[in-house]
């Protein structure tokens, strides 16, 4: 399993000339000592003293992905190398800013399909370019498909950098194929849209730039006030939760995840069961806390007369497939057993894919909730007459028939607490599925399980 990523703060290390590790962070220093290294001994990563090396004799401070590995896992990173300055000519910094660790077993690895899927399931578009900044593939959130148009342009050529006075910080990036983080970009397009850009430099298999994979959200916090309307006599917000409050909660509560995860499974040292304990309760309380700030956000967006959806040439089966995919881990956890349609089967119906997506995943995910451990969630697709179909059955407890039509009110949770429900989801995929054209439902009855239907368009019927 991944252990450790998106670090708060780069790991650090020292190295002098003549390869000793005169300084680490806890991690290089656990990673150096099960590579069989010893304090104030020469570095035994060799893979990073192969890179201090290299960036002695070239003169040059370098930035690099490495991969190492000891006997209990391995460990991929982002290292930028620094020399010193004149007066600690002796001293080569380290900083580690990614660190991402794995099992032995390939497949604890997460897939990139899956990583891609991530992303479309919570709204961030893609970008791949080549060396020169060239766009290759783009796909951005909110649209129905690839951007063809501009394959082979330059991306300065299709997005302004904001403020503009960042274009030369971004190529200094560029040219010393660092990362790039929180790049505020706008559209040279007549809608003008606005996305903070993630980069990551991408290293072909001979060691050379092949160019940069970048992520794009929406920039929330790039609305101006112009969203303002009068109500009452009084100038609100119109959408205050989702570019004002949700963007400033998401990135405190990251950082409680990350950090809780990181102390609950050991990583930096021994710690007693019971605090071992805690820190798994905070960074789960943490993960409710955003999917609450998540749910609100979409309610928001859901609720104003001008929210619409796309109409996607989707795929029920792939998406069943893709929905089972991001729940795995979680119904793992709990021994239970998905079974899908042969991925062989197609159903083509007419839908959003991130939001069809999201219903799914909900679906899916409120099964495994509910389901006791060791038992078997189906889902099965059909077709009738205008419409496809998706269902998903589990051996719940099931719904009472006065409940049936109280579970898709918002905020209704039907007594249950501590759960990690907010009472929104099925409120959402509810309104989600019409807007769509189609319909959500349920069939169910106390004791038996239930099996909850998404019925979209076909493509004929589109």
């Amino acid at each position: 399993m991944t252990t450790v990523s998106k670090l708060a703060e780069p790991v650090r290390g020292q190295v002098d000339v003549d390869g000793l590790l005169l300084s680490a962070d806890r991690l290089l220093m656990r990673l150096h000592l099960r590579c069989g290294g010893k304090e104030c001994g020469p570095l035994a990563v060799p893979e990073l003293a192969e890179l201090c090396r290299l960036s002695r004799r070239l003169g040059m401070n370098l930035s690099r992905p490495v991969q190492a590995s000891d006997d209990e896992s391995r460990i991929e990173m982002w290292v930028e190398t620094r020399l010193a300055s004149p007066e600690k000519a002796n001293a080569l910094s380290l900083s580690i800013i990614d660190w991402k660790e794995y099992g032995h077993d390939e497949s604890d690895k997460i897939d990139p399909a899956r990583e891609r899927d991530f992303d479309r399931l919570e709204g961030r578009g893609a970008i791949r370019t080549d060396s020169a900044l060239r766009i290759i593939a783009q796909q951005m959130p909110g649209e129905a498909a690839q951007y063809f148009d501009v394959i082979g342009r330059s991306l300065l050529d299709i997005y302004d950098v904001i403020p503009p006075s960042a274009n030369a910080r971004l190529l200094e990036a560029v040219a010393e194929r660092q990362p790039i983080r929180n790049q505020r970009m706008r559209q040279k397009t007549e809608a003008q849209r606005l996305f903070v850009l993630q980069g990551y430099p991408l290293i072909d298999k001979t060691g050379l730039f092949a160019g940069y994979r970048f992520t794009a959200e929406p920039d929330d916090q790039s609305a101006s006030g112009a969203d303002i309307k009068r109500t009452s006599g009084k100038l609100i917000s119109d959408s205050l939760f989702g570019l004002q409050l949700g963007p400033a909660l998401r990135q405190p509560l990251g950082k409680i995840i990350a950090n809780a995860e990181t102390i609950s499974s050991k990583l930096e040292g021994p710690l007693r069961g019971d605090y071992a304990s805690y820190a798994k309760d905070i960074a789960s309380a943490g993960r409710h806390l955003l999917d609450l700030v998540n749910d609100l956000s979409d309610l928001e967006a859901i609720e104003r007369p001008e929210f619409t959806v796309a109409g996607d040439d989707i795929d029920l089966v792939d998406i069943a497939h893709r929905a089972a995919g991001l729940l795995a881990v979680k119904a793992a956890d709990h021994q239970i057993r998905i079974e899908l349609p042969d991925e062989d089967e197609k159903l083509p119906a007419s839908g959003e894919f991130r939001r069809s997506l999201q219903i799914l995943v909900n679906l899916v995910g409120n099964a495994i909730r509910y389901s006791p451990d060791g038992s078997v969630i189906k889902l099965r697709v059909s077709a009738e007459p205008g419409f496809s179909r998706i269902s998903v059955t589990d051996h719940g407890d099931g719904i009472a028939a006065e409940d049936q039509e109280r579970i898709f009110e918002k905020f209704e949770r039907l007594g249950r607490s501590g759960d990690g429900g907010s009472g929104l989801g099925l409120f959402i995929s509810r309104r989600l599925a019409r807007a769509m054209g189609g319909s959500l439902d349920v069939d169910s009855k106390a004791g038996e399980g239930s099996t909850f239907t998404l019925s979209l368009p076909d493509r004929k019927k589109t």
